[in-house]
């Protein structure tokens, strides 16, 4: 191949030249005008392509979120439905805390004695804008043995979530009995308060 470019004439040594230095500025322009924008193209496609693929997955993994944080919307309001179910009372406030706790008690095994349950009052609550339920306060008053009225107390409130036991006052119930013997002195007198969360019943 040297050869035979040594043995042509310098009119076609530089005619061979001229197309091999055309063929390189050719190439050149090619490169320029279009490999090397395709290549920038390329480039910023992969980019935006990695960017669009990084906000699909966040918005994937916020449809996932929303769609955890609305079913826990509705499991938390059934049962705040059926808490509400328990909370609305009959038109009688005392007969309806007196049926409340007798079926709470016919349930438990615990020898506490409550006969009484005096309805102290019932209000509105203060402390919370736009409350949504009202307030009534029952005194509880009885006997019972130390250990099952601490248990008493502890199912009535996971029970009754919208209770609260409040203003505990106790006292041997063998006051001024020196006779009494050891299972007696381990019984109580008591008294407490239960607040109560009251929904308003609603009115046509």
């Amino acid at each position: 191949m040297i050869q035979e470019i040594k043995s042509l004439s310098n009119e076609k040594k530089q005619h061979l030249l001229a197309v091999v230095m055309g063929t390189v500025v050719a190439l050149v322009v090619v490169y320029f005008l279009l490999i090397s924008p395709a290549q920038d193209a390329l480039k910023k496609l992969g980019t935006q392509t990695a960017e669009a693929e990084k906000k699909f997955l966040e918005a994937d993994r916020q449809r996932k979120r929303a769609d955890a944080v609305h079913d826990e919307l509705e499991r938390l309001d059934q049962h705040l439905a059926s808490i509400e179910a328990g909370m609305v009372p009959a038109s009688d406030l005392v007969q309806w805390i007196r049926s409340t706790e007798v079926k709470f008690r016919a349930q438990s095994p615990y020898k506490v004695e409550i006969p009484n349950f005096p309805f102290r009052g019932q209000g509105d609550m203060t402390m919370i804008p736009d409350f949504p339920y009202k307030a009534a306060t029952y005194v509880f008053t009885g006997n019972a043995y130390y250990h099952d009225l601490g248990r008493y107390l502890a199912d009535w409130e996971n029970q009754f979530p919208y209770m609260r036991v409040l203003n505990l006052d106790l006292a041997p119930d063998d006051a001024g009995n020196n006779n009494a013997t050891g299972d007696e002195r381990e019984r109580l007198t008591f008294s407490f308060e239960v607040s109560v969360l009251i929904k308003p019943l609603k009115r046509n």
